[in-house]
């Protein structure tokens, strides 16, 4: 009795080494858009800062929009998305995966070729 279950001890021990041994693991990160820093925030004066600093600064906007009740009012939105993910595995013991998605969008009514306003959503 005392052979079987040092005998089956051994064995499990073995297996335990080998699929220990067989862990791999990946990270992905993939990013869209433009990402709007805080530092280029501050550089942004309402009443002050015009359409063409901000198209020359951060490029075409993701979207843009004109407000229908006035026709000098439009609306500027950068978004900028970071994907994350990761994948584990323990050979034929786990097998995991998760995925996060970080998303801020940035908006810039500007009239008359003039920035009023900004403000940023996450």
């Amino acid at each position: 009795m005392i052979r079987t279950v040092v005998f089956d001890l051994a064995i499990a021990t073995f297996i335990f080494a080998l699929t220990g041994c067989l862990v791999s693991s990946s990270r992905q990160v993939k990013e869209s858009g433009t990402a709007v820093s805080s530092s280029t925030l501050q550089h942004v004066e309402p009443g002050v800062t015009t359409k063409d600093w901000l198209l020359a600064t951060l490029g075409p906007p993701t979207s843009h929009s004109t407000v229908n009740n006035d026709a000098g009012t439009e609306i500027l939105a950068y978004k900028h998305e970071v994907v994350q993910t990761s994948k584990g595995k323990v050979f034929l013991l786990l097998n995991a995966s998760s995925n996060s998605i970080q998303t801020q969008r940035t908006f810039f009514e500007v009239t008359d070729g003039v920035v009023t306003k900004y403000w940023t959503e996450s």
